[in-house]
């Protein structure tokens, strides 16, 4: 398998177009896009082991964050690399889709991943709040 590096300079441009042709549709696409990339990263996880301890090893190895804590219902990350200092809310959205991704694979059950906390908008890290559907 091969791997793609895309700078957060690209990924910001990328952003910034699809938020000009979708408003603020390209939020669910990206969240979608991050899901796509969360199941990748689950691929490579044994049944066997701690999905979540191992899981934000690769997210973190995969260069999406600088840091990243996944516990029962909260995540927290640093470093995130869809922070953008222009944003006027919370912008990890394709952090978002990878975290419930893993989240679905832990629990077997569909969540939703709402970010309370975003440095983007001054906070030390990026807090994103789990939500079991159905719970």
């Amino acid at each position: 398998m091969k791997f793609v590096k895309i700078s957060q300079k690209e990924l910001k441009e990328m952003a910034t177009f699809y938020q000009g042709v979708m408003a603020t549709a390209y939020e669910g696409l990206f969240y979608r896009e991050g899901k796509v990339i969360g199941k990748g990263i689950l691929d490579v996880v044994p049944e066997s082991e701690n999905i979540l301890e191992k899981a934000a090893k690769l997210i973190q190895a995969r260069g999406w964050v600088d840091e990243i804590i996944l516990e029962d219902e909260k995540a927290f990350a640093e470093g995130s690399v869809e922070v953008d200092e222009e944003a006027v809310s919370p912008c990890c959205h394709r952090l978002r889709g990878v975290i419930a991704a893993v989240y679905e694979k832990q629990t077997g059950a569909m969540v939703d991943v709402i970010e309370s906390k975003c440095e983007s908008l001054g906070d030390d890290h990026c807090e994103f709040d789990i939500d079991k559907k159905g719970f």
